[in-house]
C-alpha cells in the first residue's frame, strides 16, 4: 500500500514537472504597434490562443545609404514611441505576459533593412553611434520595467556580417545596462553567417522559409521540407550550444501561403483568400518544430490591437485573428 502511494506521488510530481517545462516554451505573438493611444486598451484577445509572450516593436527609421537612425520619432505611431512602448509594457505585465522588446529599423522608401549598406568607414562609424544609442535606450527601458528579453537587431544581413566587432561591443555595452535575456533576429537564410551568437542567450531566426510551391500548401511537401530544415537548425543549435527561437514566423491566409513570402506580401488583404493554406502551413510548422528540445518557442507574425476589426475569414493578411487557424495555434500554445 505504501509503495503504491509513493509511486502515485512520484507520478504526480513527474506530471507537474513536465507540465511546467512545457509551459516555459515561448508561445508568443508579434504585437502590431497601434497608431494611436485610443486603439489600445489591453492584450485580452491573446487569451483565445493561450499566448504567454508578446513582442513589442519600437521602430526606428533610416534612409538608404545614409548613416542616420531616428527613433522615438514624433511622426511615428503611438505604439512605436517611448510613451506607447512603456504603456504597453506596463499593461502586459499587469496581464501576466512576458515581453520581448524588439527594436526594428525601417528603411524609408524600401522597408527591409537587409540590404542596408554604407560606402565609407566614416559613415559606418556614424551609423554605429546612432544605432547603439537606439538600442541602449531600449535596453534601459527593458531593465527599468523588468522586460524578460531584448532583441538587439532585426534582419541586418549586410551590417550584421560587415561590422561584427561593433555588434560584439554593443552586446557588452547592453550587458552592463540590462540583466535579462538577449537575442538577435536573423533572417532565415542568414543566421549561419552571424558571428556573434556566443554573446547572446538565444539564436533568433525570422522563419519565412519557402516550404511549398502548391496553392494550398501541400502537407507532404511541407513535411519533407521541414525535415531538412529541422536537421539544419538542430545541428546549428548544438554547434552553438544555444536554443533557437523563431523571433518571427507566420503565414498569410492566401494562395501559395507557404512559398516565397516576399512575392506574396504585396497581395491586398481581401484578395486570393485561402484559409486552408494558412492552416496547413501552421500545423506542419508546429508538428515539426514545437516539440524539439533545442527549440525555445517563437512569436507569430502578427496580431493587431483592434481585435474586433482585425482578420476574419475574408482576410488574406498574416494575422490569424478570427480565422480557423486560431484553433491550431491554441492547441499548440496550451
Amino acid at each position: 500500500m505504501g509503495v503504491s502511494k509513493n509511486i502515485g506521488v512520484f507520478v504526480i510530481l513527474v506530471v507537474l514537472i513536465f507540465s511546467k517545462a512545457k509551459s516555459q516554451k515561448i508561445n508568443g505573438v508579434c504585437f502590431v504597434s497601434p497608431s494611436s493611444k485610443e486603439l489600445f486598451s489591453n492584450f485580452n484577445s491573446l487569451d483565445r490562443i493561450n499566448a504567454n509572450w508578446v513582442a513589442l516593436t519600437p521602430y526606428a527609421f533610416s534612409k538608404a545609404n545614409e548613416p542616420s537612425v531616428k527613433f522615438n520619432y514624433k511622426h511615428s505611431w503611438w505604439g512605436e514611441q517611448t510613451e506607447g512602448t512603456i504603456s504597453m509594457i506596463k499593461q502586459a505585465k499587469m496581464e501576466g505576459l512576458k515581453i520581448m522588446l524588439k527594436p526594428h529599423v525601417w528603411v524609408m522608401g524600401e522597408g527591409w533593412c537587409g540590404q542596408f549598406d554604407l560606402k565609407t568607414e566614416q559613415e559606418w562609424e556614424q551609423w554605429q553611434k546612432e544605432y547603439a544609442k537606439y538600442i541602449l535606450s531600449n535596453a534601459k527601458i527593458a531593465q527599468q520595467y523588468n522586460v524578460e528579453m531584448l532583441c538587439i537587431g532585426t534582419e541586418y544581413k549586410i551590417a550584421a556580417t560587415k561590422r561584427v566587432v561593433f555588434w560584439k561591443g554593443l552586446i557588452k555595452a547592453i550587458r552592463k545596462i540590462y540583466k535579462g535575456k538577449i537575442t538577435y533576429a536573423a533572417n532565415w537564410d542568414n543566421f549561419q553567417n552571424i558571428k556573434f551568437w556566443e554573446g547572446l542567450d538565444y539564436i533568433g531566426v525570422d522563419s519565412y522559409y519557402p516550404l511549398s510551391k502548391t496553392k494550398d500548401a501541400n502537407k507532404k511537401e511541407l513535411n519533407d521540407t521541414w525535415k531538412k530544415i529541422v536537421s539544419t537548425l538542430k545541428n546549428f543549435s548544438e554547434s552553438q550550444d544555444k536554443k533557437i527561437i523563431f523571433t518571427e514566423f507566420g503565414y498569410k491566409s492566401v494562395n501559395f501561403s507557404a512559398w516565397n513570402q516576399w512575392e506574396i506580401e504585396s497581395i491586398k488583404p481581401d484578395k486570393n483568400v485561402n484559409l486552408k493554406a494558412q492552416e496547413n502551413a501552421y500545423r506542419l510548422l508546429f508538428q515539426n518544430i514545437w516539440t524539439q528540445k533545442w527549440f525555445g518557442g517563437g512569436f507569430l507574425w502578427k496580431w493587431f490591437a483592434d481585435d474586433k476589426k482585425s482578420g476574419g475569414e475574408n482576410n488574406s493578411d498574416y494575422t490569424p485573428q478570427h480565422k480557423p487557424v486560431e484553433k491550431i495555434i491554441k492547441q499548440y500554445y496550451k
